[in-house]
């Protein structure tokens, strides 16, 4: 099917910052139970809080709301629900915009775009940090491995309740500059994520209602393709 050099450039470029400013996507939401938090903490000892929580729940259901800005553009927002299970496994149903479908397992990505009846496959294969949310998600109890990690706030929780914490790639990357993480300390599972890319692209998601499910078939993360749909593998950025 002849696509438009319009939706093309559209379609591919949300792809491309999904997934260079998705470095570190993480789920929010309310949780159940009131776990109590001190006044100082440190980095360490909140990732080892949501590493704990992510290990003890292995899967997740979300919403969630992405907002991009692009140097001197027009803000774009777009939303749908995700899931996740371990090890790295994860998948984004948008409904705006409508249909369209990111599978991420492990380092492989795959992203169907309904609207040109098309699939974009890709194998990320950076060793200097975790590419893809589902990476990162399996990575939490090491990510110093790959970012400095340093507090927004110094140390100190707010009286929000809300902690931040700024990773930083050890390793030049070509794409991202820093990543800002917060967390609600009372459910000790971050509640936004921000994105600064060198090209000036700025990437804010948030998340909601979030739902621990343990149990998650292997059948939600099996892309199922309707009859036509052309398969683009590429090795380069999209």
């Amino acid at each position: 099917m002849a696509l438009s050099s319009g939706n093309r450039i559209t379609n591919t470029r949300t792809f491309l910052f999904l997934i260079l400013a998705w470095t570190g996507l993480l789920s929010v939401a309310p949780f159940s139970g009131n776990t109590a938090w001190s006044a100082e903490k440190t980095p360490e000892g909140v990732l080892s809080d949501l590493s704990r929580t992510f290990n003890r729940d292995k899967g997740f259901r979300a919403d969630f709301v992405q907002h991009l800005t692009m140097p001197n553009g027009k803000p774009v927002l777009s939303h749908g629900s995700l899931v996740y299970r371990t090890p790295g496994k994860m998948v984004l149903n948008y409904s705006d915009p409508p249909g369209q479908i990111l599978l991420l397992v492990g380092n492989r990505l795959a992203f169907y775009i309904p609207q040109n009846h098309q699939v974009l496959i890709k194998k990320m294969r950076s060793q200097h940090i975790p590419e893809t949310p589902a990476l990162l998600f399996a990575s939490l109890g090491h990510l110093r491995r790959y970012f400095y990690i340093r507090p927004e706030q110094g140390g100190s929780v707010p009286v929000s309740g809300k902690y931040g914490l700024e990773l930083i790639p050890r390793k030049p990357d070509r794409h991202l500059a820093v990543a800002r993480i917060v967390v609600d300390m009372s459910t000790h599972l971050p509640t936004k994520i921000t994105f600064d890319e060198f090209n000036g692209m700025e990437m804010t998601i948030d998340l909601k209602n979030l739902h621990p499910t343990p149990r998650l078939s292997d059948s939600l993360f099996k892309l199922v393709l309707p009859p036509g749909t052309t398969v683009v593998r590429t090795r380069q950025g999209f």
